[in-house]
């Protein structure tokens, strides 16, 4: 059965280098949908999608040195390859994982203000090319913007779309 969950541990890696000691938040991309009000003949409204959003995802580090800013070294065009996992465990006692995987470009790159006692900060914002999430190991969202992939819980809203233009 499905209950309350306490997250106990996050690990997380950028470019393959491993940041679990430094990872102070992560913002999973928003799946988000562009809507398109149909009327025709109708008294009360309907709103149909008709395009997704553009994903971002932020990971705020904490403590980042110079071998997280020299992974983000990559050559223009290159994606950025972030895993971020966290798990934990549910009031029944059971253990939890999520697995998170986003890779795209660098959107932006943050420096907290420099001030005394504070821990320095760095938020890094990925404009999402693809993300897919595992809970337990079900894949539950899998998308890739270049090839039309879109599996939202657990269902390919795309699938027959693409089929019909001949993709994969």
């Amino acid at each position: 059965m499905f209950t309350n969950r306490v997250r106990q541990a996050i690990a997380a890696t950028l470019q393959g280098l491993p940041l679990s000691a430094t990872v102070e938040d992560f913002t999973a991309p928003k799946i988000e949908f562009d809507m398109e009000e149909m009327r025709g003949g109708r008294f009360i409204g309907e709103e149909m999608a008709k395009s997704g959003k553009v994903l971002n995802a932020t990971l705020t580090l904490q403590g980042a040195g110079p071998e997280i800013m020299l992974a983000l070294g990559v050559a223009l065009g290159d994606d950025i390859l972030l895993n971020v996992r966290e798990a934990g465990q549910d009031q029944d006692g059971n253990t939890w994982f999520t697995y998170h995987t986003v890779g795209g470009k660098l959107k932006s790159l943050e420096e907290a203000k420099l001030k005394m006692g504070d821990k320095p900060t760095t938020t890094l914002i990925l404009s999402c090319r693809t993300y897919n999430r595992l809970e337990n190991g079900i894949p539950v969202i899998d998308i890739d913007v270049r090839t039309q992939k879109f599996m939202l819980n657990g269902v390919d809203i795309l699938g027959d779309a693409r089929r019909a233009v001949l993709l994969p």
